[in-house]
């Protein structure tokens, strides 16, 4: 009898072994290869661009741009990162018309000054596509934002300056401060000086100045912001991707850019 139980407690504790080094294995492997998949699994996310894609659409630089095998840098706040959105950034939509190398350097709750303090971090590349300034707008009294529209023009140039000093021949392109619904009056007149500030730094500098904000308010006032927002300052997925994704294609079709 003795015997008998040594020998059943043995294969129990090699059957309890083997589970844990399977799991351990797994864990290992899950290390390993998540990023990739992760990564594998955002990019097959159904995030159509509203309408579907159109010759109108197509007819713009920025789309050239988009198909020209290009390295593009997106450069922004938690919009661009995906924050809300299970990590897919507002250009989630463009990705099957992208043809080169995509560089994405973003975070939640950054301004134009923490590009600025983190621009060693910024990638070398041909084109950059820069979506920041709600933050600057809605938190322009905090130490970390610009507190005036002509503060955040110079900020502007300072962050084109600094990207020009690494890629000498890059194509910049500002997509204006994203849409916010619900707020108080103030906010919104803030945000259009903000919006024709950062126009009229691009226009004296050869960057190029997308107005996304009338698209996006357009379809948010005539189909409603429930459907396209997570909240009051994020868009949705996949619905508020594809529209954000659409506006600027729009814009840029639209003021011939």
């Amino acid at each position: 009898m003795v015997r008998k139980n040594d020998s059943a407690k043995t294969k129990k504790t090699a059957i309890v072994l083997s589970v844990v080094l399977v799991m351990l294995v797994l864990v290992f492997l899950g290390i390993i290869f998540y990023p990739d998949i992760n990564d594998f699994r955002i990019r097959q996310k159904n995030n159509r661009l509203y309408g579907g894609m159109t010759s109108e659409l197509k007819d713009s630089s920025l789309y050239k741009d988009l198909r020209s095998g290009k390295s593009i840098c997106f450069l922004g706040d938690s919009i661009t990162s995906g924050y809300h959105t299970d990590e897919v950034p507002w250009y989630q939509a463009l990705t099957p018309h992208i043809k080169g190398e995509v560089y994405n350097l973003s975070r939640s709750g950054w301004t134009i000054n923490n590009l600025i303090d983190n621009s060693e971090k910024i990638p070398a590349a041909d084109i950059y596509i820069i979506a920041i300034g709600i933050n600057d707008i809605l938190f322009y009294d905090e130490s970390y934002a610009s507190h005036t529209s002509d503060e955040f023009a110079q900020n502007a140039g300072k962050l084109t300056s600094l990207i020009k000093d690494r890629s000498s021949e890059a194509k910049i392109y500002y997509v204006s401060p994203w849409t916010f619904c619900d707020l108080k009056q103030s906010y919104f007149d803030r945000g259009d000086e903000y919006r024709k500030a950062l126009a009229a730094y691009c226009e004296s500098s050869g960057c190029i100045y997308i107005n996304a904000d009338p698209v996006i308010t357009s379809v948010l006032k005539s189909e409603g912001f429930e459907k396209y927002m997570f909240n009051q300052f994020h868009p949705n997925a996949p619905y508020g991707i594809g529209l954000f994704s659409y506006a600027v294609l729009k814009a840029a079709h639209d003021q011939g850019i």
